[in-house]
């Protein structure tokens, strides 16, 4: 999908307000989105989630699509006292349109939020979040709307949303383990290319495991690179196709996503 197919107007809706954990569900063209809320926790942290059902034959994007898309974007206006402290991202495919590559879902996707009250005396009795994703078929239909849920209702939230929420960050990567972690990252002399090696555990065929890096907002890295097995690990190089020319390598925060067979992995990476 290229990103020249994109409608020209985005969706724009209204903010909905919900008498529950989750607001009224957006409808567009592609599928359907909305917003799930659980209870305020003692630490002031609010789990929550952008629920993206879609029609089937129509995609959406991981956080680093690749050569064409956008990535989903969530942002908590300040009125409402909150900050968006994280977004997860359960681990996307690769795709090939032909004209480019890029990552992102074919099915149904769940991404996992976490809230956090700026000041516990501060701010309204609702979550208002500002969305921006792509979804796409022979063309990209940008959906950009405000979704909102009442906190009260969310302090009895519905066991079903908490179940949702909950499988949600079930299908997230793990965190590494003694059989699947970086063991070296390292840029190439021109830091155009990043290198990578580590080790997942085996899988039923010789299908070599998926790998997907991804970093700070204006980085784009290549999709596609194939691990090569040395010795008992792996070894990848996957390219950096863009970054911003003010942007330093050194300390850059690159997360690193592995699948193989059943199971995937997601990482910082330490880099030398």
């Amino acid at each position: 999908m290229r990103s020249t197919l994109f409608a020209l107007s985005a969706m724009v809706m209204a903010p909905t307000l919900a008498a529950g954990a989750s607001s009224d569900w957006i409808e567009t063209e592609g599928g359907r989105v909305r917003l799930v809320v659980l209870p305020e926790q003692a630490d002031g942290q609010i789990p929550a989630l952008l629920d993206v059902h879609l029609k089937p034959g129509w995609k959406t994007y991981w956080r680093d699509p690749g050569q064409s898309g956008i990535p989903p974007s969530v942002s908590i206006p300040d009125r409402t006292g909150l900050v968006l402290e994280s977004m997860r991202f359960p681990v996307p495919k690769q795709f090939d349109d032909g004209y480019s590559r890029y990552t992102g879902y074919d099915q149904s996707v769940a991404f996992p939020l976490t809230l956090k009250r700026k000041d516990p005396a501060v701010g309204s009795g609702e979550v208002t979040a500002s969305i921006f994703l792509g979804v796409c078929k022979e063309i990209c239909i940008p959906v950009q709307t405000e979704l909102t849920v009442d906190l009260n209702a969310a302090a009895m939230a519905d066991p079903g949303d908490e179940t949702i929420v909950a499988a949600a960050e079930a299908d997230l990567p793990e965190p590494p383990s003694p059989d699947f972690n970086v063991r070296d990252a390292r840029w190439d002399d021109e830091g155009k290319s990043l290198s990578i090696t580590f080790t997942a555990p085996a899988q039923p065929s010789d299908t070599p495991p998926q790998v997907f890096v991804s970093g700070p907002d204006g980085f784009q890295f290549g999709t596609g690179a194939m691990p090569q097995r040395v010795g008992d690990a792996y070894r990848v190089d996957v390219p950096l196709l863009h970054k911003p020319k003010s942007a330093s390598l050194a300390g850059a925060a690159i997360l690193f996503t592995a699948e193989s067979g059943d199971r995937s992995m997601e990482t910082p990476l330490a880099i030398d």
